[in-house]
């Protein structure tokens, strides 16, 4: 603030103490000895306030902000919301720049006008407004009153008359007026090609600018050859760069042009505006070309071709059915002789005939007979069959299995034709491949381990099959229990019960492998170890329980008779039921 004058001195302490002397009296002669105490008359806006220091003044204060705004609600409400100049700058002490009491023909507002920076308004200066007088512009009191749309100023250079509207600053710019920098390309219409040529007015005839049509047909309809035919989407074929240079690419469409039909006029087939209504089936426009009467449907681009319609191009192998072989020089007709697409595809269809077999090998010729010639023979893959042919069954002749020639009736069960092989006479059932291969009838590769529940083990892997497979295998189950094979082993005689297991292994049947202490809970010790079982097992193991209790074995050995209970193991010894345990 450096360019703007500086206040006069602030009024004295003497002054405030005249003020309050004077209010002390009435509002008259206040006002009177007042005014012979100001340094000066106040300015023609203030005049109506002269004598009354109060109402801008505060007693002991230099600055009057506050009280300013108290009046000027316009500058108030600027400073609140940060606008304007008075809102952008510090204005804390309105008489930094407005200097009262300096007479009547003094304007309140003094500042150098080639030092004020227009920058701290809200309209920056640019191009020639930076030459322009201040007072060109201010042509009112209040600076704030001063309009900020071009029009305000250059309405006399309006040579549009008001027809584009009010906005110049959309085309002029403040460099030059008659300087034009607007770019079309902001706006929905950009300019291309002719388009940059034409005169703004020639298509801004009227005020408003989004009035102006931004179609083709809105200027170019009386130019339309069309007369409308192809509807007012005009850009669809024609360019900016020239009207009578269609630009169309076909190709963008779901109907490609092709061959012949590149050379076909637009309105031979687009005979309404609504071009995507255009049929693009070929019997459409074709019908009449159709020598078939329609017989062969209405797909005529599956034979028929753009190049020419006499041009035929149809790949068979598309269908489900593709030419191969001999195939490739049958005539359609031959085949389509009904003109229809849908056909058998099965060869005895046509070769029925030809089929020296006469039906008995049934009707999948294409087994054994390929598309190269009907007396051509292939070599079965019989890997591909229900019945895939390993081992010695690659060297079979067909006939030896297939024996009424037909390849259903071959049974794929082993026993049907190794029937007379079976030295188990039947014993072990039908499912020969359980144990036999392809290799080899004699080579048995039976994993008893894998293939049943029963694992062999120890010497049952040295027992042949038929020892423990006396009944034909798979029809009835092949017993597993030990005492179902070792009955007559058992020199218990069943008193131990069958679970030979817990204490026969399949190593040795001599050897015992029960742990008394582990297996049964009961620890043998002393004297117990020379104990036969069945001196304490009576009856058959795992029938019934075997007490623990030492009276129910050493009741007669009991010299208390019974006194002292029946717990003799509190004094006595596993060792020696004579042997008395030292008391603790």
């Amino acid at each position: 603030m450096s360019f703007l004058k500086r206040p006069r001195a602030s009024i004295s302490f003497l002054f405030f103490v005249l003020v309050a002397i004077a209010l002390w009296g009435g509002k008259a002669e206040a006002i009177d000895l007042l005014k012979g105490v100001m340094p000066g008359a106040v300015s023609a806006v203030h005049e109506k306030y002269e004598g009354e220091c109060l109402k801008c003044h505060t007693i002991g204060q230099k600055q009057f902000f506050q009280k300013c705004l108290d009046c000027h609600k316009e500058v108030k409400e600027d400073v609140a919301k940060k606008r304007g100049f008075h809102g952008k700058t510090d204005v804390s002490a309105c008489e930094t720049c407005h200097a009262e009491h300096g007479g009547r023909d003094k304007g309140l507002v003094v500042f150098e006008q080639a030092k004020f920076d227009h920058r701290q308004t809200e309209y920056a200066l640019a191009g020639k407004h930076q030459e322009t007088p201040c007072a060109k512009c201010h042509l009112k009191p209040k600076y704030r009153e001063t309009p900020r749309d071009c029009v305000s100023c250059h309405q006399l250079k309006d040579k549009h008359k008001g027809s584009l509207g009010k906005e110049c600053a959309r085309c002029h710019n403040p460099k030059a007026w008659a300087e034009i920098s607007f770019d079309h390309s902001t706006t929905k219409f950009r300019l291309e090609a002719k388009h940059q040529q034409v005169a703004c007015e020639k298509c801004h005839t009227s005020q408003p600018f989004d009035a102006v049509p931004n179609t083709c047909v809105g200027c170019h309809q009386k130019e339309d050859k069309h007369k409308g035919i192809l509807g007012r989407q005009c850009e669809q074929c024609h360019t900016a760069k020239s009207w009578k240079e269609p630009l169309f690419d076909h190709g963008k469409t779901a109907f490609a042009l092709t061959g012949r039909h590149q050379k076909v006029d637009c309105l031979k087939c687009h005979t309404t505006p609504q071009l995507k209504e255009t049929p693009k089936v070929c019997v459409t426009c074709h019908k009449k070309d159709d020598y078939h009467k329609g017989k062969l449907g209405t797909d005529c681009a599956r034979c028929h071709t753009a190049a020419a319609w006499k041009q035929l191009k149809f790949d068979h192998s598309t269908t489900k059915y593709p030419l191969i072989g001999k195939h490739t020089d049958v005539p359609c007709a031959k085949c389509h002789v009904q003109e229809r697409y849908k056909l058998p595809t099965e060869c005895s269809t046509c070769h029925k005939k030809d089929d020296p077999h006469k039906g008995k090998l049934g009707a999948g010729c294409e087994r054994c007979h390929t598309e190269r010639g009907w007396k051509e023979i292939q070599k079965f893959d019989h890997q591909k069959a229900d019945f895939p042919l390993l081992g010695k069954h690659t060297t079979v002749r067909c006939a030896q299995c297939h024996k009424t020639q037909l390849f259903t009736d071959a049974s794929s069960l082993c026993i049907d034709c190794h029937v007379k092989d079976d030295y188990h006479k039947g014993n072990f059932g039908k499912k020969c491949e359980s144990c036999h291969t392809a290799d080899s009838w004699k080579k048995i590769a039976f994993d008893h381990a894998k293939q049943t529940k029963f694992l062999l083990t120890g010497k049952h892997a040295d027992v042949k099959c038929a020892k423990c497979h006396v009944k034909p295998l798979f029809v009835q189950p092949t017993p597993s229990k030990c005492h179902e094979c070792h009955g007559k082993d058992d020199y218990h005689k069943g008193k131990f019960g069958r679970k030979c297991d817990v204490c026969h292994g399949t190593d040795d049947w001599k050897r015992s492998t029960f742990d008394h202490a582990t297996d049964a809970g009961y620890a043998l010790v002393g004297r117990h170890v020379d104990v036969k079982c069945d001196e304490c097992h009576l009856r058959p193991l795992f029938t019934g329980g075997v007490s623990r209790q030492c009276v129910t074995c050493h009741r007669r050995d009991d010299p208390h008779a019974g006194e002292l209970g029946e717990r003799c193991e509190m004094c006595h010894s596993e060792t020696d039921f004579k042997i008395i345990k030292p008391r603790r």
